[in-house]
């Protein structure tokens, strides 16, 4: 029974913090949001495997409630990392653009020491990354440098 109410108050805190994100999204600068979802203090120990439980769910949310019809990287990077945050991962929020054909095209993900952080599949490598928080303190304290240069493999010309 414990377990049961457990994962339906997780299921909750996660639609909570997602619906939270949409809304300060709609008022806030993107830093400015990453401030506030930013914890004081770390509020419980690691655990990969709710972080795996917080991550389908988050996936699930978005699913359910897509954020637009491209795609749902940028709430997804953003609830994962007021999860992660507070529970001890110290990740790095990534957003990155690259050229397409007629425009550009943009994705979100997190970074836990240099490797990508819960990310679905490897997309992440095409893109440059443009800003990151918060600033890498190995990488000089550039907001742009968290992650070394990925080639693009796109024509940017």
């Amino acid at each position: 029974m414990l377990r049961l109410v457990k994962k339906h108050w997780t299921v909750l805190c996660v639609g909570l913090v997602v619906f939270r994100i949409r809304l300060l999204l709609r008022v806030w600068s993107l830093p400015r949001v990453l401030v506030a979802l930013s914890p004081a203090r770390v509020t419980q120990a690691r655990n990969d495997s709710v972080m795996d439980d917080v991550t389908y769910y988050v996936d699930r949310w978005l699913q359910l409630f897509p954020y637009n019809e491209k795609g749902n990287c940028f709430p997804r990077s953003l609830a994962l990392y007021w999860f992660a945050r507070r529970s001890g991962y110290p990740v790095l929020f990534h957003c990155g653009v690259r050229k397409e054909v007629s425009n550009l095209d943009g994705h979100a993900w997190l970074t836990l020491d240099r490797q990508p952080f819960h990310e679905t599949g490897q997309q992440w490598q095409c893109f440059t990354v443009t800003f990151s928080y918060p600033s890498d303190p190995v990488a000089g304290g550039r907001q742009d440098s968290a992650l070394p240069r990925q080639k693009n493999r796109t024509s940017m010309s």
